[in-house]
Parts: structure tokens; sequence; C-alpha cells
């Protein structure tokens, strides 16, 4: 009997063990599923009070523990995804159309609210488009217009390009691709546009008022950035003109823009061997005007979102002498098709703005590039600006009529709204003895000049020496006469800051840009 009780007691404490082992192993299995759920993260593009692309697959996305369940509802429509090895997730939503009532995301414990539906940009380059809106002449008259809570911006704030006495611990803690820009979305108010792009900000506010609809706004904006920051690492290392960035010491480069290497050995004064070579990419920091860091950085992350297109203001970087701006001229459209080719969402409508008027040696064949890529790279669009700027002042404060004219441009070339007139182009010119006639396409009503004294026209002889032309408006057309017999070209607009100032305008006062013709090859 006693050793019946002894064995019916062992045989109690083995099926407690038991149960309580189970129930650990039960509580730790929910243990584990709840830490995996916490540890979902979603893409740093998503936040409280963003704005999602109208009529366009909405992608959700993110990480986690490898084989984490992940369940996600966006307004009513509910999907279901598991994570893959490397721990990336993704799900896919059906088209909405724009609205301004706010639906909800919700990841597993992740919610993101205040979500609206509408019109997306990306608006990127350097100083320009980063120039803040209380800097811009004129703000204070439209100071009013500026809190809109259905204008959304995200915009990715960066460390400085300057720093003389070196980066701290905590700037070259953010010197890589994963932590160099921080954002989150915010609406438009008084405190947050005010710090938001100029440029992005009319751009913004001109299509609401057209489109009604929610606009949201990306902006990925650093001044001083050149054109090869910006484009992706293997075209660039399989192009002739930028593969050498990748070979060689970037530091003592010299086809490298000047200041970027001196300021790269400013702020990484305190981690640099001098024994070592500074190869791109390779260096245990990463430098901000490295090639392709700026698109690591800031423009692959968005791979999977929906946008409508790109507004872009940068150049001034690539303008210091006659091989980068040559450079430019492959550059450029490589970088606008490289973009679309890593989006794979089609040939995305690209608007860009044309330099405005600066004293600057090479600015006037530097617009002449940008000139030829709207007509070598199709769905793109051009805001000519050259009555714009400062002739001193590579940051002129005359902002608004860029954003102003680049919505403008929007509308007409992306949206279909045929009655705004674009900018005024050459359509035909004819050659009579001494005498052009140049007809122009997008007048408006006709061409009219803002000077008595119609300026900027000079002719070119064989030898490439120009002289100034008289010039005169007759019956819509603009009649240049020739100083010189045989005359082989035509420019116009032809100098960094035009003096006097250009003045011919379409009826829509939209200038007519820079151009450069020669008779023989024409």
């Amino acid at each position: 009997m006693i050793k019946t009780l002894i064995y019916r007691l062992k045989s109690s404490r083995s099926k407690c063990f038991l149960f309580i082992l189970f129930f650990c192993a039960f509580n730790f299995s929910d243990a584990q599923n709840s830490i995996n759920e916490g540890a979902v993260k979603l893409a740093s593009v998503f936040g409280n009070s963003m704005v999602l692309q109208q009529n366009e697959p909405i992608n959700i996305w993110g990480e986690s523990t490898p084989g984490t369940t992940i369940k996600a509802q966006l307004g009513v429509e509910e999907q279901a995804t598991i994570t893959d090895s490397n721990g990336k997730w993704q799900v896919t939503f059906k088209a909405l159309k724009a609205s301004f009532r706010p639906i909800v995301l919700n990841v597993n414990n992740l919610k993101i609210e205040n979500i609206l539906i509408g019109e997306v940009w990306l608006c990127s380059g350097q100083s320009n488009m980063a120039f803040q809106l209380k800097n811009m002449a004129g703000y204070d008259t439209i100071a009013n217009q500026v809190p809109n809570k259905n204008i959304r911006f995200l915009k990715h704030s960066n460390i400085r390009i300057v720093a003389k006495n070196g980066y701290t611990e905590e700037e070259l803690a953010r010197c890589n691709t994963q932590n160099f820009f921080q954002a989150k979305w915010e609406e438009s108010t008084l405190e947050t546009s005010e710090m938001f792009s100029a440029v992005a900000w009319v751009f913004a506010n001109g299509l609401h008022k057209k489109l009604k609809v929610p606009i949201g706004i990306i902006q990925v904006a650093v001044g001083g950035s050149a054109i090869n920051n910006w484009i992706p690492k293997d075209a660039l290392q399989s192009n002739p003109l930028t593969a050498h960035l990748f070979k060689t010491d970037w530091l003592s480069n010299e086809h490298v823009k000047v200041e970027h290497r001196n300021r790269a050995k400013e702020a990484f004064q305190k981690v640099l061997n001098a024994n070592e070579p500074y190869r791109a990419g390779q260096f245990k920091y990463r430098w901000l005007c490295e090639p392709s860091f700026l698109f690591e950085a800031g423009i692959a992350p968005l791979k999977n979102m929906a946008f409508r297109g790109v507004l872009w203001y940068q150049g001034e970087s690539d303008t210091d002498t006659m091989e980068t701006v040559n450079n430019t001229k492959t550059l450029f459209p490589l970088m606008v098709n490289e973009w679309r080719k890593y989006f794979n969402i089609g040939d995305f409508p690209f608007l860009y703005v044309q330099l405005p008027a600066y004293k600057s040696q090479f600015w006037p064949e530097f617009r002449e590039i940008q000139q030829q890529t709207l007509e070598e790279v199709e769905n793109t669009s051009m805001v000519v600006t050259i009555d714009l700027g400062l002739e001193t002042n590579i940051h002129p404060t005359d902002k608004y009529p860029v954003g102003d004219r680049a919505s403008k441009l929007a509308l007409k070339n992306v949206y279909g709204f045929d009655e705004i007139i674009g900018f005024p182009k050459l359509k035909k010119w004819t050659l009579n003895n001494q005498e052009i006639a140049l007809t122009f396409e997008e007048s408006g009503k006709g061409i009219f000049s803002s000077s008595n004294h119609i300026a900027g026209f000079e002719i070119g002889n064989q030898l490439g020496e120009f002289y100034m032309a008289e010039t005169k408006l007759v019956d819509g057309k603009v009649i240049v006469k020739s100083p010189i017999e045989n005359p082989a070209s035509l420019r116009y607009g032809w100098t960094g800051f035009p003096k006097p100032a250009l003045s011919l305008f379409n009826s829509a006062n939209l200038p007519l840009g820079p151009f450069f013709i020669q008779f023989n090859k024409f």
C-alpha cells in the first residue's frame, strides 16, 4: 500500500512536471510571437498623416523576424503574408480613389492614422530645392494659405555638409545609408512648412488648388550635391565617364569637385587614416557627396512607393568646368532613365528647373544641355527661369515663380489641362539675306516684349565670333538683323546673367528661354 502511494505520488509529480513544461512552452511560444509582433517594422516612408498615390496599387512593406505572420489592414481591405528568410515582407492593396476622408493602416500591433489618398510627388535636387519657404521673397503675402491639412510633406533631413572641426560622434553615426536621412510626415502648418522647400510647397499648393485632391510631397534634397551622387552605383561603374570615381583615391581625384573633397577631409578629420586611400563606398563612414550615396540613402528606400512624378532642381554643383558640364549631357539623361528603371512604374513624368540667371562662366552651356535633355528624353518638362535669379547670389529668394510655373507645367503636361499655356519655344526660322525671322510655339495670344529694346540676340560668324544684333517684333514674329554677311549661327540669352534683362514673353507672362541654332545644321 505504501509502495502504491509512493508510485502515485511520483506519477502525480511527473504529470505535474509535464503540465508545467507544456504550460511554459505554450506561454514561451506566445511570448515569442509577441516579440515577433513587437519587432515588426514599417519602411521609413510610412507614418501618420501621410498621403498615398491615388489610382495605383498600394504597396506596404517592412521588416521583422523571418517567418513572422504579417496581418495588414488598410481601410476595409485586409492582406496577410509571412516574412521571408531575410525578414522582409510586403503586401499590396487595391488602388483607391482620391479622398479627403482619413483612413487607418494596421500592421500587426502597429497603427498608422490620418492617411489620405491623393497625388504624390518626389521633389529632389540640391540647395535651391531645399531652400526654405520662410526665406522666400513674398512669403508674408501667402502665409495665410500655408495651413492646409490636405497638403502633407515628408522632408528628409540630413547632417550638415560643412564641418570644419570635424563631425561629432553623433554625426559620424549617421554617415551611412540607413541613418543619414531622418524623415517624418507632417501636415502643412505655419510651423512645419516654414522649414520645408519653398519650390515644393508652392508646387504642391498649385496642384491642390486645381486638382482639388490631397497632395503629398516627398522632399529629398541636399545642398551642394552633384548629379553623380544621385545615380545608382552599377550605372556609374559601367560608364566610362564615372568608373574612375570608384577605382582611385576619391579624396585626391582631381576630377571630383574640389569643395566636395575638401569638405570630406574636414568632416572626417578625426577618423581618416592618412596612410590609406579613401575609396568611395569602402570606408567605415560614408560621405554624402560620394558617388551614388544620396541615391542609396534617399531614393532607393522609396523603391516600392507609388508616386506620380519627380520635380528636380539641381545643376549648380556641376557647372565648375566644361568637363563637368559636358559630363552632364550624359549623366542627366542617365539619372532619369536609371530612376525610371529602378522604380519600375513606367516612364513617369520628370519635371526639372532650368538654371536661372547668375553670373557664372559655364551656365549658358549647362542650360543648353538641359534644353537638349528635354528634346532627347521622353515625358520630361522644363521650367524656364532665365528671367529670375540674382547676379552674385546662387540662392535667389524668388522661388514662388519657380514653384508656380512647375505646378502649371505639371497641370498641362501631366494632368491634361490643355488650356494652360506652356513656355514659348522656337518653332521655325527663315534666313533671307541678313535677316532672320523667328516664329514660336506656345505663344498664347502672341509674343511680346516687356521693354522697348529687345536684347539678348547674337549672330555668330564661321569662326565662332559673336556680335549683338538688332531685333524687333513684326506681326508676331521676331525679326533679327545680322550685323555681318553670311551668318553661321544665332543665339539668345547666351550668358550667365543677361544684361540688360531678357524681355521676350508669351501672353501667359512666361519667358522665352535661351537657345542656340546653327543655320547649316538646324
